[in-house]
């Protein structure tokens, strides 16, 4: 099912995903990034929102992906399980984070 999460649930939703990846990374397809990177799969190794600074982090093998202020943030959960997450900036730009194993996450 793909729900809206409240701004005010984020740092929750988020702090709960960066201790269920710190037991277990998830590989991500990069292709649903803005970017349009080429389709590969990496490690997705932690995620963080800052309500005081409004910015939502997400820690990549690699690569660290900032959004600045989001608008909105959608995840697909089926029971406890993350699929996916769509994660919309201030300017719009959208990202797709698709698992690949779905991620025990409770919200």
């Amino acid at each position: 099912m793909l729900t809206q999460l409240s701004q005010r649930d984020w740092p929750r939703f988020f702090g709960r995903l960066s201790a269920a990846l710190a037991a277990r990374p998830a590989s991500v397809d990069t292709s649903g990034f803005d970017e349009k990177l080429p389709g590969e799969r990496i490690a997705l190794l932690s995620a963080s929102f800052e309500p005081e600074s409004g910015e939502l982090a997400l820690l990549l093998e690699g690569e660290r992906r900032l959004a600045r202020h989001p608008r909105q943030v959608y995840v697909h959960l089926d029971e406890d399980l993350l699929h996916s997450m769509e994660l919309v900036d201030a300017d719009g730009r959208r990202d797709f984070v698709v698992l690949h194993g779905p991620l025990q996450v409770l919200l």
